[in-house]
C-alpha cells in the first residue's frame, strides 16, 4: 500500500540521517619503524646511485632503460616515506604562546604574538630538534628586542609591541622567522661589546660590515645585557641556536635596523636523511656540498683576485666575495691543487647572511646523497658535517658550510 510504502522510505531516510561518519582509514605506526624505513631507503639510493654509475661506464641500452625506471620508482617511494615521517611545526609552535606571555608579563612589557604557517611540514626528526632554538629566539625578543610600553611611547610607538612567528615551504626548505618590531641591533655597540670581551681584535671589528657585526651576537659569550637575569644576559643563548641549526644542516640569517626592529630567519632542509649535494674535488678526494647553501658557481682568472685585510677576495657582480680553498680550511695537506692554473673553479655558498667563494679543484655534478653521521670516537670535526656513500662505493665528506663562513677571528 502507499502508506506502508512512504513509512518505509521515511524510515530509511532516517537511517540514512543517523548513520555514523566514515571514519578515515589509518594506521599507528612507531617512530623506530618509521626510522628503520627511512634507513632502507637511504640504503636504496645508494644502490641506485650505483647503477646508474655502471649504467654510464658500460653504456649497455637495456641496463640503462632499466635503471632509468628504477630511478623513476625510487623517486616516488622516496617521496611517500619522506611524506609519511612529516609533521606540521604545529606541534612545536603551540608551546610558545603562554611561555611569551608570561615572559611578558614577568618584564613588565606588552606584546601581541602572531603565528602564521603552522600547518608548515618538516620531517619529524628536525621538528624534535627545532623547539630549544626557538625558545632561545622568542625570549631573545621579548627581553631583548621590545622596549617597555614607557620607551615604545617616547619613541612614538604603540605601547603593544608585536612578535611574530611563521613558517613557510620555499622550494625544497622550510623557512622559519621570528620578527618582532622593537629597538634594533645596534652594530656599533655589538663591536665595542665584541671587543671589550676579547672575541675579536679592534682592527678586525672595525673591519666588518654592519651585517658581519650584527652577526656577531652568535659569538659565544657575548651578550649585551647589562644585568644578567634568569631570562637572558649570559652569552649562552645564541650560540646554542646557530650550533643546532647548523647541526640541522641549516642557516640562520638577521636583518636588523635600528628602532624598527629585528627578524631572524632559520633555513631548515625538508629531511635530515637525504639531500641533494654538488660533489667536488679537492687534493684528489671527493667532497660533498649541500646545494640548499650553494648560490652559484664561477670561474675566475687568477688575476681578477685582490687580497683584501690579508684574505683573498674576487669581486662578483659589484660585491666583494671572500675565497677560501677548501684544502687549507680542512687541513688536507700543504699546497693547492690550482696553484699552476690561470683559472679557479670557485663555488659561491652563503651562510648566515654572508656569501663565501670556496675554491675547489674541480666540480664533479649534483647527486642525492645519503647522510651518514660520523662515529663518536672521531669527536667535533670542524668543517664536516657528515659522510655520504658514492655510486663507486668510495666515502665522501660533507662539507659544514657553516663553519666555513664565520668572521674571521671568532670561532663560533
Amino acid at each position: 500500500p502507499p502508506a506502508a510504502d512512504e513509512a518505509g522510505e521515511g524510515a530509511r531516510a532516517g537511517g540514512r540521517e543517523h548513520r555514523k561518519p566514515r571514519q578515515p582509514n589509518t594506521v599507528r605506526v612507531g617512530t623506530d619503524r618509521l626510522d628503520s624505513l627511512m634507513n632502507l631507503m637511504g640504503e636504496m639510493v645508494i644502490q641506485r646511485t650505483r647503477l646508474t654509475q655502471l649504467a654510464a661506464d658500460h653504456d649497455l641500452p637495456d641496463l640503462r632503460q632499466t635503471v632509468e625506471e628504477v630511478t623513476r620508482v625510487t623517486n616516488d617511494l622516496q617521496n611517500l616515506v619522506m611524506q609519511v615521517r612529516m609533521m606540521p611545526v604545529e606541534t612545536v609552535f603551540m608551546r610558545f604562546p603562554r611561555m611569551v606571555r608570561d615572559l611578558a608579563q614577568s618584564l613588565g612589557k606588552q606584546l601581541d604574538l602572531i603565528i602564521t604557517g603552522e600547518d608548515t611540514e618538516l620531517d619529524r626528526t628536525v621538528i624534535d630538534e627545532l623547539g630549544d632554538p626557538l625558545v632561545h629566539m622568542l625570549r631573545n625578543a621579548v627581553d631583548h628586542g621590545l622596549e617597555t610600553p614607557e620607551d615604545r611611547r617616547a619613541a612614538g610607538k604603540p605601547e603593544t609591541g608585536v612578535v611574530r612567528l611563521s613558517a613557510r615551504h620555499e622550494g625544497s626548505s622550510v623557512v622559519i622567522e621570528v620578527e618582532e618590531d622593537g629597538r634594533g641591533i645596534d652594530p656599533a655597540r655589538i663591536r665595542d661589546t665584541a671587543v671589550g670581551k676579547g672575541i675579536i681584535s679592534r682592527e678586525d671589528a672595525d673591519a666588518l660590515s654592519d651585517e658581519e657585526a650584527i652577526d656577531l651576537i652568535f659569538a659565544p659569550g657575548l651578550s649585551t645585557a647589562k644585568v644578567a637575569t634568569d631570562v637572558s644576559g649570559r652569552g649562552v643563548g645564541m650560540d646554542a641556536v646557530r650550533t643546532k641549526i647548523n647541526g640541522l644542516n641549516g642557516s640562520v640569517e638577521i636583518h636588523s635596523e635600528l628602532g624598527a626592529g629585528s627578524r631572524f630567519t632559520i633555513r631548515l632542509p625538508l629531511t635530515l636523511a637525504i639531500i641533494q649535494a654538488l660533489l667536488v674535488r679537492a687534493a684528489g678526494e671527493t667532497y660533498a656540498l649541500p646545494l640548499e647553501a650553494i648560490d652559484e658557481t664561477v670561474v675566475v682568472r687568477r688575476d681578477e683576485t685582490r687580497p683584501v685585510n690579508g684574505r683573498d677576495c674576487m669581486v662578483l657582480r659589484d660585491r666583494v666575495v671572500p675565497l677560501v680553498r677548501l684544502r687549507e680550511q680542512l687541513a688536507l695537506g700543504m699546497g693547492d691543487d690550482d696553484e699552476e692554473a690561470e683559472t679557479l673553479s670557485v663555488v659561491v655558498v652563503r651562510s648566515g647572511g654572508t656569501r663565501l667563494g670556496v675554491v675547489v679543484a674541480d666540480l664533479v655534478g649534483q647527486q642525492d646523497i645519503v647522510i651518514k653521521h660520523l662515529p663518536p670516537f672521531l669527536g667535533d670535526v670542524v668543517g664536516v658535517a657528515g659522510a655520504t656513500i658514492l655510486g663507486d662505493g668510495q666515502v665522501a665528506l660533507i662539507v659544514d658550510v657553516g663553519a666555513l663562513s664565520q668572521p674571521r677571528g671568532v670561532t663560533l
